[in-house]
C-alpha cells in the first residue's frame, strides 16, 4: 500500500513541471528554512542569507546528499561561501559563487542564472538557429534548421536520421514520421540506419522510447531504475508530499531514496515491426538528457554501434527538476529531485560513456566518409 500511495501523489506533481519552467512568476520562492530566525541569517546582507538559505535547500532536496556523511561535506563549505558572500557586489557574482560552490553537481537540471542570462541565453540561441539554417546547406552532417528530419541514400543503403531535438511537432508527430520513415526504409531495403544525436540536447524521452521500439522489442528492454527524493521543496509545489515524505520516514526510509515503480507497458500497446539492419548512432558534445538517456539505453542493451566523441553526460544521472527562486537577490535556480541508474550495474557510476569508435564531428565530410565507407551497403 505504501508504494500505491506514494506513486499517486508523484503523478500529482509530474505535470507542473514544463509549465512552471516558462514562468518565473511561479517559481516557489525558498522561504520555510528554519534558519531564518538564525542570527547567522538575520545579520547577514541579502547574499549571505540567499546562501544560507541555498545551502539548505541543495541538502534537503538533491539525491546526492540522502546520506548524512554526504551532508556534513557539503555544510563544510558553508563558512568559506559566507564569507566570500560578504565582500560581494553583484548578483551574477553571487550566481557564480553558487555554482562553484555546487561542483560537480552543476549540471543542466541543477542550476542558477539571473534575469539578464535568461535573456542573454535567450538571444544566443536564436543566433545559433539563424547559423543552423545556414549551415543546413553546407553538408548532410551539418546542423539542420529542424527538430528532426532524414534523407535516404539508396546507392549506398543508408538511411540518415538527423534527430536534434527529443520535442514533438505538431504538424509531423514523431511517432507518425517514424512510421513514415522505416516504411521508405523498408521498400527500398536499407540496411544501415544512422540516427545523429550530435546537436540534441535532450527534451521529452518519450519521443527516444517510439524510436527505441522500432529497435528491440519493448517488452524486454533493460531500463532506467528511478529513484525520487522527498523534500520541503517538492512539497512546496504539492502540500500532500508532507504527509508522503512523514510517512515515509516512520517507516523507517530517513536516509533512503524512494525506488518509484517501473512504467508498465499498456495493454493496448503495439509492437512495431523491428527494424533488423544495422544501427549506428553519432554522439557528440552536445548530445544529453533524453538523448543521451537514449545512447546510453542502446548501449546497454547492445543495440547497435556509438560513433563520435567521449559523452558531456553521465549515463546515470540526476534530473526531473524543481525550480525556486531565492527570496532576498531573486536570483533564480533548478535543482534534480531524482536519480536515474543506468540499466549497466556494473557500471553505474560511470562518469561517461565512450564511444565504440572516436570520430572527429568537426570535419563533417571525414566523418560522412566514414560512415559511407564502414556501412554503405552493410
Amino acid at each position: 500500500m505504501m508504494k500505491r500511495f506514494i506513486y499517486i501523489f508523484i503523478i500529482l506533481i509530474a505535470g507542473w513541471q514544463w509549465s512552471v519552467a516558462q514562468d518565473v512568476s511561479k517559481f516557489k520562492i525558498l522561504n520555510d528554512s528554519a534558519y531564518q530566525s538564525s542570527n547567522e541569517y538575520l545579520s547577514g546582507n541579502k547574499y549571505q542569507k540567499d546562501a544560507i538559505l541555498f545551502m539548505d535547500m541543495v541538502a534537503d532536496t538533491h539525491p546526492y546528499y540522502i546520506k548524512a556523511e554526504r551532508r556534513a561535506e557539503w555544510f563544510n563549505k558553508k563558512n568559506a561561501l559566507l564569507e566570500q558572500c560578504g565582500t560581494i557586489q553583484n548578483d551574477e557574482d553571487f550566481v557564480d559563487a553558487l555554482i562553484a560552490v555546487l561542483g560537480p553537481l552543476h549540471d543542466k537540471h541543477t542550476d542558477l542564472t539571473t534575469l539578464s542570462r535568461l535573456q542573454e541565453n535567450k538571444m544566443a540561441k536564436s543566433q545559433e538557429s539563424e547559423a543552423a539554417a545556414a549551415a543546413d546547406k553546407e553538408h548532410i552532417m551539418s546542423r539542420h534548421d529542424s527538430f528532426y528530419d532524414y534523407r535516404i541514400f539508396p546507392q549506398e543503403g543508408i538511411c540518415y536520421l538527423q534527430f536534434n531535438q527529443c520535442v514533438d511537432i505538431p504538424e509531423n508527430p514523431f511517432e507518425a514520421f517514424l512510421d513514415g520513415m522505416f516504411a521508405e526504409m523498408d521498400a527500398k531495403q536499407i540496411k544501415t540506419l544512422v540516427v545523429d544525436a550530435q546537436y540534441n540536447s535532450g527534451g521529452s524521452s518519450r519521443l527516444c522510447d517510439a524510436l527505441l521500439q522500432h529497435l528491440y522489442p519493448i517488452g524486454e528492454l533493460e531500463d532506467y531504475t528511478t529513484y525520487l527524493r522527498f523534500s520541503n521543496l517538492m512539497a512546496a509545489y504539492n502540500r500532500k508530499i508532507t504527509d508522503v515524505k512523514a510517512r515515509w520516514e516512520e517507516n523507517g526510509h530517513k536516509d533512503e531514496l524512494y525506488e518509484m515503480p517501473s512504467p508498465k507497458i499498456p495493454a493496448d500497446s503495439q509492437q512495431p515491426a523491428i527494424y533488423e539492419g544495422n544501427v549506428v548512432f553519432v554522439m557528440g558534445p552536445k548530445t544529453y538528457s533524453s538523448a543521451g538517456i537514449l545512447l546510453t539505453l542502446a548501449r546497454d542493451n547492445h543495440i547497435g554501434t556509438i560513433i563520435g566523441t567521449t559523452s558531456t553526460f553521465s549515463p546515470s544521472h540526476y534530473g526531473e527538476i524543481l525550480p525556486y527562486r531565492l527570496p532576498n537577490t531573486g536570483v533564480l535556480g533548478s535543482i534534480s529531485c531524482k536519480f536515474f541508474a543506468r540499466p549497466d550495474a556494473a557500471n553505474v557510476d560511470a562518469a561517461c560513456m565512450e564511444p565504440d569508435c572516436v570520430i572527429n564531428l568537426d570535419d563533417k565530410k571525414q566523418a560522412w566518409q566514414y560512415i559511407i565507407k564502414n556501412y554503405s551497403n552493410y
